[in-house]
């Protein structure tokens, strides 16, 4: 009888643990954050860019090899697509003439990304409404004025109306990001024209591309125009080899100097406490010949 009681006992309090263990489990389900996104780029190619990354640690991390749906339409749903994550949680599909998108009254597009979930990983999913917008930009240079003319429209009943109202950038690419040379508001005709400026520099032989942009427009997403033209000042970035500097196979002759200078007195310390052993070492034999006069 004792015996039963003592496994009871012993029962009962490891019995907690698998509850609190599995609790736990439930609790570290990892909650995706799915992101959509539209680019209509120079050359009218239509692309969908859709995001799965989960957040750790106030980090962003992206979920890879996770297979992500694309429906087109609102009540009635249809599949455009399967597309899987790269290593940084983004997947790409291309909308071509083949694609069967479904479209509302006024033409716009429903597009929705949905991620099924596992065992470890919620359900997840983001839908974005895009209607197709014609963006054109012309380049003129008249005299030493060089302007830009942007115009932008858009169907709407099988007509085409003018996009008033809606703000274009004015970007020139840079190394790192682009450069905003100008925003531009539609007027009731659908263009905005802006003066270039002359003092920008371009490659060795002065050419710079030139993107007309809609930037996260709400109602036509990311779309572009670019054109790569010599409206900027010739520049050359070659070094000379005679030039010494850090980023050169030749250092500077003032690092030379002065690391030689450090190098020097650091060796000179080993060395002066090298001979001062040495010295202590001879002084003792001495002493001690002196001592027992040996």
């Amino acid at each position: 009888m004792r015996k039963k009681i003592i496994y009871a006992i012993l029962v009962l309090s490891v019995l907690p643990f698998f509850t609190l263990r599995t609790f736990g489990q439930e609790v570290t389900k990892i909650t995706p954050y799915v992101t959509l996104q539209y680019l209509k780029n120079s050359e009218s190619k239509r692309i969908l860019q859709t995001t799965l990354t989960y957040s750790k640690n106030r980090m962003e991390i992206p979920l890879q090899g996770m297979e992500i749906s694309l429906f087109t339409g609102t009540e009635k749903k249809e599949t455009i697509a399967h597309v899987v994550t790269d290593n940084k949680g983004i997947a790409k599909f291309e909308i071509t003439g083949d694609t069967k998108l479904i479209s509302d009254k006024s033409g716009a597009w429903t597009f929705t990304s949905e991620y099924n979930g596992n065992d470890s990983i919620d359900a997840g999913k983001s839908e974005i409404v895009i209607k197709d917008v014609n963006l054109e930009m012309s380049l003129t240079l008249v005299d030493t004025i060089k302007t830009i003319t942007v115009k932008a429209t858009v169907m709407e009943n099988g007509k085409e109306k003018p996009a008033a109202g809606e703000v274009v950038k004015i970007l020139v690419p840079r190394m790192f990001s682009n450069l905003l040379i100008s925003e531009l508001t539609l007027d009731d005709s659908g263009s905005a024209t802006a003066e270039f400026p002359s003092d920008l520099p371009g490659n060795k032989e002065g050419n710079l591309t030139v993107l007309a942009k809609f930037e996260e427009n709400p109602v036509f997403g990311n779309v572009e125009k670019s054109e790569t033209l010599k409206w900027g000042l010739t520049t050359d970035y070659s070094v000379p080899k005679s030039h010494r500097a850090l980023w050169t196979k030749t250092a500077p002759k003032w690092m030379i100097y002065t690391l030689s200078v450090l190098l020097t007195g650091v060796w000179g310390h080993y060395l002066f406490a090298l001979i001062s052993l040495i010295r202590i070492n001879i002084n003792a034999k001495r002493k001690a010949r002196e001592e027992y006069k040996i």
